[in-house]
């Protein structure tokens, strides 16, 4: 189903000709669409010094870096998974919560 046959099945009549509104009829805010990769990199930045600080505590020594010679090469891409897993997962998270319909019918 494409978008603009979700917008014109957005509402439904019932048997007594009464409109009623389904879940698909309230859009988030065109400003929700400007500030949710905003709201995302924020997180995504503080989630990274998040893990880089833990990483620190748990290891005494910094996060490795892509263009650290001392580190193997095993132990970089592994960092890189998990900072990259973190990242995804918040950017998920958020851009999820701030494209909630801001409205839900009662049941």
């Amino acid at each position: 189903m494409n978008r603009s046959e979700l917008h014109s099945t957005s509402e439904q009549q019932d048997s007594s000709g009464v409109q009623q509104a389904t879940d698909l009829e309230s859009e988030p805010s065109p400003l929700l669409h400007l500030v949710a990769p905003m709201v995302a990199i924020g997180a995504t930045m503080i989630v990274r010094k998040a893990l880089n600080a833990g990483y620190r505590r748990a290891t005494g020594s910094d996060a490795p870096g892509p263009r650290d010679p001392g580190v193997s090469i095993a132990r970089v891409l592994m960092w890189s998974v998990v900072t990259a897993a973190a990242a995804t997962a918040v950017e998920v998270a958020v851009f999820r919560i701030t494209n909630r319909p801001a409205h839900r019918p009662a049941p």
